[in-house]
């Protein structure tokens, strides 16, 4: 018998219409629900991924905590400081209102005092608890700016990295002061950096012009200069290339310095400030103009001027309060960290005890900022091989006073330099121009030294010969067996001469 399957009755099914408030109420309860994207904040920063890392991480913590909220940082990243600075300025010539960047965080002090000038920084006072354990100054040198466009989020000292290492294994002294990097054994062992892309090389470029004065502080560069193996783009680069043996010294900011020595041990490296004069500066930040999330901007600021964001820069990593993954190592802007901390921080000295005559001058620094970079840019970096073979020439002459003065004479005097700085340097023509000319004078001032020399110049300080060439001059050294014939020495040395991979520091002792 065929099964039957019973369908039920279709029942009617009543639609329930809500009240119209009903509706409504619904909806935001329903919206309530649903996830809400994290507050942010959009920084463009010159500082490198372990900075970038543990304030961002920082950040989002201290701000859930403390508000409830999440909220998050955007890293927007252009190269160094002067290529953040340029980028910065070029933005805003196009968009005079705002760039859809919120702040300006590192690259030391000058930039800021730019933009401040140029009232592409935005005004803000961070509440009176934060700043009263700031002082306003630090022995003439401003911590922050009296009108709230910028505060110093960190000090930075500046001075020489060493590999303490290397320099036991060929013989080398260490260098205590500024001057000892002029010595002529230490050619194609110094590392610097291009202040042209490096903010941390134009502080400490303008540093010498202040603390030796403008003649004697261009012939100190240019003596050192000469003994650079190269200028590299970036300051961190300067810095690992200590680590690395490809220098055995390098100008540096003490947090690259610290970095590097975390990274080959105390007995490998040490960060020397000299005994000549020590620069210290402000790293700064600023909100920028038309800064499109601006409530949260002004929390980043609080948060880094805080006891929080404070003791990332100052605690090793693996601290309670401290970084979590990466040690930054820097001076607080808070003179009571270095007692509380003092035994626990890795950083021994305190800036606000330094006794020293010396206080940067960081407007005039802002001042002459772009004409400094250009003019070692021009007289060093860009002829740098010319340098180069002057500097031998006048090692091999025995390091005659009047070779030394034209060596670090410079086409401009300081007034010279403040005016065009103030005036003509703004045309881009005269700019362009006056680069091209300086590489011009330059490279006609080091073949001039060279070839002031003798066809064949007997000296001593390991140098055998030097050889004249229409255009360029060689210093030999005689590192060959006393067997070989002279010519042959000659020979073959000017032809190790002509191959770009050679290097006269790598010949054997």
């Amino acid at each position: 018998m065929r099964a039957v399957r019973l369908r039920r009755p279709t029942l009617p099914v009543p639609v329930l219409r809500p009240a119209p408030f009903a509706s409504v109420t619904l909806l935001f309860v329903l919206l309530a629900l649903l996830p809400v994207g994290a507050a942010e904040v959009v920084i463009l920063t010159p500082h490198v991924d372990a900075i970038r890392h543990e304030f961002g991480r920082g950040f989002a913590e201290w701000h859930e905590k403390k508000f409830g909220e999440k909220a998050e940082v955007q890293w927007r990243n252009v190269g160094g400081t002067s290529d953040a600075l340029r980028f910065v300025q070029s933005e805003f010539s196009k968009k005079p209102d705002g760039i859809g960047l919120d702040i300006l965080f590192g690259g030391g002090q000058e930039p800021y005092l730019v933009l401040a000038d140029k009232k592409l920084s935005a005004r803000y006072q961070p509440p009176a608890e934060i700043l009263a354990g700031i002082p306003q100054d630090l022995q003439g040198m401003d911590v922050y700016d009296e009108n709230f466009t910028w505060f110093a989020a960190a000090l930075s000292s500046f001075g020489i990295l060493q590999n303490t290492k290397l320099q036991r294994t060929l013989h080398l002294e260490l260098a205590h002061t500024w001057g000892d990097l002029a010595n002529p054994k230490l050619i194609g062992w110094v590392g610097a950096g291009d202040p042209r892309n490096s903010g941390t090389m134009n502080v400490m470029f303008e540093a010498f012009l202040q603390a030796y004065g403008w003649e004697k502080g261009w012939q100190k560069l240019t003596e050192i200069g000469g003994n650079v193996r190269k200028f590299d783009r970036l300051s961190s680069s300067t810095a690992k290339d200590v680590t690395l043996g490809e220098t055995a010294y390098a100008f540096a900011i003490d947090f690259y310095g610290f970095s590097q020595i975390a990274v080959a041990g105390r007995t490998n490296m040490t960060f020397v400030l000299p005994e000549d004069f020590t620069a210290i500066n402000g790293d700064a930040m600023a909100i920028l103009k038309g800064a499109p999330n601006l409530k949260t901007a002004q929390r980043f600021v609080d948060f880094v001027l805080g006891e929080d964001g404070q003791r990332l820069w100052f605690l090793p990593r693996g601290h309670a309060e401290g970084p979590k993954q990466f040690s930054i190592e820097r001076m607080s802007v808070r003179p009571d960290f270095y007692k509380r901390y003092k035994g626990i921080s890795n950083i021994e000295f305190s800036p606000f005890d330094l006794k020293q005559s010396f206080v940067y001058n960081s407007k005039l620094g802002r001042d002459r900022r772009e004409v400094l970079a250009a003019m070692v840019g021009a007289l060093m970096v860009d002829t740098h091989a010319e340098l180069q073979e002057a500097w031998r020439a006048i090692i091999a002459r025995g390091m005659q006073p009047g070779d030394l003065s034209e060596l670090g004479r410079v086409p401009l005097t300081e007034q010279g330099a403040l005016k065009l700085a103030k005036e003509q340097w703004k045309d881009p023509a005269v700019r362009n121009r006056l680069k091209t000319e300086w590489q011009s004078w330059a490279r006609a001032k080091y073949r001039k030294l060279c070839a002031s020399s003798s066809q064949t110049h007997l000296a001593g300080q390991g140098f055998e010969a030097i050889l004249d060439f229409p255009t360029r001059c060689v210093v030999v050294r005689s590192v060959f067996p006393a067997t070989l014939p002279k010519v042959m020495n000659v020979h073959l040395i000017v032809t190790q001469f002509a191959s770009s991979t050679f290097r006269k520091d790598r010949w054997p002792n």
